[in-house]
């Protein structure tokens, strides 16, 4: 009987050392984290279109109010693309007094557990913080990229870069979590006035529910300790 009390507080101890903050995975990325779900990659729109639903199960917004729109040109505003040419900015459509700077808001048509985007300002002049609401609009986690992270280590393309300019002038964003509770998402807008950014290659959906640390290792022990006690049994 010893034994067994032994061996569950020990459990009960590497438990609570291994398992931290379970209900969560931010992403901060400079290669995708996501590779699959639903893909917003904003090619083919003519330069300047208004975007909002025209990608099934997501609504686009701004901050403001108002509503994003096609960048062909993605240099223009000091920003680049993850792929093709086309980019999602912030507009003066029924928003802000300047495009690009409004926090750009992702409302998704039913909850998702995962969402990610590529974030890019090639003259970071501010931080942008990313975050994830829930039912009732409670906030359920949020990422910060500080302006010294938004472009990844020997990036070179300066800043006006073509497309295809690699490493990638920009970073993944977003968000993993155990159970599809986000019903929307926004991207910054940056600390700094008149930061401007864009987005790209939108991906969301519900991916399988991968395990914490701590609920592997509690299976793990139970099943060891099912195991040693039918040993017991049988001596």
């Amino acid at each position: 009987m010893k034994q067994l009390v032994c061996v569950v507080a020990m459990a009960v101890l590497l438990l609570t050392l291994l398992a931290g903050p379970t209900s969560a995975a931010g992403i901060k990325s400079y290669t995708p984290v996501l590779t699959t779900g639903s893909l917003a990659d904003f090619e083919g729109f003519a330069e300047g279109t208004l975007i909002s639903t025209q990608y099934a199960g997501v609504t686009f917004g701004q901050s403001d109010g108002g509503t994003p729109m096609i960048d062909n040109y993605s240099w223009l505003y000091g920003y680049g693309c993850s792929s093709g040419s086309a980019v999602l900015t912030g507009s003066t459509s029924g928003g802000g007094w300047a495009p690009t700077i409004e926090g750009i808001v992702l409302d998704f048509g039913s909850p998702v557990s995962q969402a990610q985007a590529f974030l890019s300002d090639t003259s970071p002049l501010g931080d942008y913080v990313i975050s994830a609401y829930g039912a009732g609009d409670t906030l359920l986690e949020s990422v910060t990229v500080l302006s010294s992270e938004a472009l990844p280590p020997g990036y070179s393309g300066g800043f006006f870069p073509p497309p295809g300019t690699t490493p990638l002038p920009g970073i993944y964003v977003g968000f993993q979590r155990p159970t599809a509770d986000i019903m929307w998402m926004q991207i910054g807008p940056s600390t700094a006035e008149g930061d401007s950014f864009a987005i790209d290659d939108v991906r969301f959906g519900s991916g399988a529910v991968i395990p914490a640390p701590g609920a592997i290792l509690l299976g793990t022990i139970g099943a060891g300790l099912v195991g040693w006690l039918r040993r017991r049994r049988t001596l």
